[in-house]
């Protein structure tokens, strides 16, 4: 068993990695969304590499790759499979098959830091929906379309699917999606802010906000995996990295 080189309360790495992939039916189950004790697989169907994704980090990892990769051949989408911990032996399956790896990014957990309720923050309702997918597309550079596979009217009713926002003036000015898996996790994606309301404060507000709501009743640990321009704020806000994923996909997928 792994141990989790942090503070974060929860006796192993495997288990977070596992209540991520957990975490992925919010946006996956209208496609294909698996999740073993050392695997898991989730493909939204659509068009967009990051909405079809696997994680390989147990043993059985080998073996595994190649059933995944028929997946996403059958699927016909693009996608990416990730290695972590003990599934990164899977890296020459990858390889001979024609994938590459294109980097890592860290996975990363707070339980405690910053948390302040904001009185402009609240759940998305079904009348603000439109405004989130817009604002991830411009946060993002994405069709709108994109937006909606998170921003969605069926996340709203969701068991443990949280969508928030922070408003000022009545305007929508940042917003995110987050699943609580049980007792035990929160999952986090798509923390969007429009570009002309960077860097005043809007997202550090949401994380706040939403860590406030999560311990005062939810999972006690936070989960998420850092693009490298968010990763500063998230260290800023207690996130620590317990561990980096290996990124692999096919060049024509990713490297555009």
């Amino acid at each position: 068993m792994e141990s989790s080189p942090t503070p974060i309360r929860f006796a192993a790495v495997h288990h977070a990695r596992t209540g991520y992939g957990r975490a992925t039916a919010l946006w996956a189950t209208g496609g294909r969304h698996h999740v073993e004790d050392d695997w898991w697989i989730a493909l939204s169907r659509t068009p967009y590499v990051d909405y079809n994704m696997a994680l390989l980090h147990g043993d059985t990892a080998a073996q595994v790759a190649s059933q995944v990769l028929d997946e996403v051949t059958a699927a016909n989408v693009p996608a990416v499979v990730m290695l972590a911990g003990a599934g990164l032996a899977a890296a020459e399956v990858l390889r001979d098959s024609g994938w590459v790896c294109t980097g890592t990014l860290p996975f990363m957990a707070r339980d405690n830091g910053p948390a302040e309720l904001d009185p402009h923050f609240r759940q998305l309702e079904r009348h603000d929906l439109a405004d989130a997918r817009r604002l991830a597309g411009l946060a993002f550079g994405i069709p709108d379309e994109v937006g909606a596979i998170l921003f969605a009217e069926d996340a709203l009713g969701r068991e443990g699917a949280r969508l928030w926002g922070v408003f000022d003036d009545g305007e929508l000015r940042c917003c995110s999606a987050s699943v609580w898996v049980g007792d035990e996790y929160s999952v986090g994606w798509g923390l969007s802010t429009a570009p002309e309301h960077r860097r005043s404060g809007y997202a550090r507000r949401l994380m706040r906000s939403s860590a406030a709501r999560r311990l005062a009743g939810g999972p006690p640990v936070a989960l998420l995996v850092a693009t490298p321009a968010g990763r500063p704020l998230y260290e800023q806000e207690g996130y620590v990295t317990l561990e980096h994923w290996q990124i692999w996909s096919r060049a024509r997928w990713v490297l555009r």
